[in-house]
């Protein structure tokens, strides 16, 4: 499994997406790119990158909150 994160730019909208490694390579070559041009579509502008952490942090307390990826895909 690789984490995957891709921002769209024209809508500011964060996407995190948990890919199978298996079909990444196997399917697409391992080129993420083939990857988020067929499964995503774009206005405009967008950027990604591979993440293995993630952290928010709020206006009113600077300090970091770890967001858990395994807990969220549990739901």
């Amino acid at each position: 499994m690789r984490r995957i994160a891709i921002i769209d730019h024209s809508t500011h909208t964060l996407y995190v997406e948990d890919i199978d490694e298996y079909e990444l390579i196997n399917k697409y070559g391992d080129d993420e790119q083939k990857y988020i041009d067929e499964n995503y579509t774009f206005e405009g502008e967008y950027s990604w990158d591979w993440i293995t952490d993630a952290q928010y942090f709020t206006d009113f307390d600077k300090t970091p909150i770890e967001i858990n990826f395994e807990d969220i895909g549990d739901i």
